[in-house]
């Protein structure tokens, strides 16, 4: 699989601190946390190891970076998000969905609530 040429990372890391700074005060801790570990993701910053072949004659040596595991990550958790949609789908009968939504009378909607995967 090869590589997007742009990664949301790369935006965050150019254009993240003064987004925050120009967004200050609107920003989330939490989304502030996934800023930061989606900065971080799969760099040296987060740590790594080395793999080095154990041919003497070849020594190629790879370096590979930790990744953040957060679920927002589009690097960790991209691949995850595609195989959980695609076995979603594959639930899904061949014919047009709609959602709907109601609303239940107060009386009924307390037991509802309690008894979610019966109603």
């Amino acid at each position: 699989m090869s590589h997007p040429v742009l990664e949301v990372a790369d935006v965050f890391r150019d254009h993240g601190a003064a987004w925050r700074k120009a967004n200050a005060g609107h920003v989330s801790l939490g989304q502030m946390k996934v800023m930061s570990a989606i900065e971080r993701c799969r760099t040296a910053a987060l740590g790594g190891h080395v793999a080095r072949c154990e041919n003497d004659a070849c020594g190629h040596t790879t370096i590979a970076y930790n990744s953040c595991r957060n679920r927002h990550c589009p690097k960790c958790q991209g691949e995850a998000a595609r195989t959980w949609l695609a076995e979603r789908e594959a639930d899904l009968l061949p014919i047009g969905y709609f959602h709907l939504v109601f609303t239940l009378p107060a009386e009924i909607a307390e037991v509802a609530f309690q008894n979610k995967a019966i109603v």
